[in-house]
């Protein structure tokens, strides 16, 4: 069947809808090529145990010195593809910490692979659940539209939102059951709240 036939009925001429199309494999082939020469790298990265606290290292100095008095908590470890760079932020009330595959990511998905925040006065996102101590804390799953967001799990702590996301790689979690990758979220800030104050 010719595809533009159906265009003429809509008022849109055959020659420039097949100009259009022509356009857009063009970009959709650009596109396949750019995305094949950068998911390898990612890809490759394959998942560890990673030793959170080695990672951050200085960082965690650097944002202790500048959130104005915020906690800072973190999990030891987490599986994680292994990281290339890390990064960091912090100004009053609140810090960021990140662990990326890439230099710089500024929390782009493609290189993001865990964001630990503080945010003093934040709101928590997420279906509740309980963690240790008896805080309860707040679950969301990645969440895919036009783009997908991280997995993240939320909770508050002496008027502090923490909050820890990461994106699971596709390739280790593509069969993993939702509450696997729940668990480990959870294990995670479990960590954090054990260990108190880095």
């Amino acid at each position: 069947m010719n595809f533009c036939g159906l265009c003429k009925h809509r008022g849109v001429p055959a020659s420039m809808t097949a100009h259009a199309l022509r356009a857009l494999a063009v970009l959709a082939a650009g596109a396949a090529v750019l995305a094949g020469a950068a998911l390898p790298a990612v890809a490759a990265h394959g998942s560890a145990n990673v030793n959170v606290l080695k990672v951050l290292g200085a960082r965690i100095a650097s944002v202790k010195r500048d959130d104005g008095g915020v906690a800072v908590l973190l999990p030891a470890t987490m599986a994680l593809p292994r990281p290339d760079y890390s990064a960091a932020s912090a100004s009053n009330g609140r810090y960021r910490l990140e662990i990326d595959g890439a230099e710089p990511c500024d929390g782009a998905n493609v290189c993001l692979f865990a964001l630990f925040t503080g945010v003093r006065g934040g709101h928590p996102y997420g279906k509740p659940l309980a963690l240790h101590h008896g805080i309860s804390g707040r679950y969301a799953t990645i969440q895919c539209g036009a783009s997908c967001s991280p997995a993240s799990i939320d909770w508050v702590e002496h008027g502090v939102l923490y909050s820890i996301e990461a994106n699971p790689s596709v390739e280790d979690h593509a069969g993993a059951a939702s509450g696997a990758v729940r668990a480990a979220f959870v294990a995670a800030a479990n960590q954090a709240i054990e260990a108190g104050p880095r």
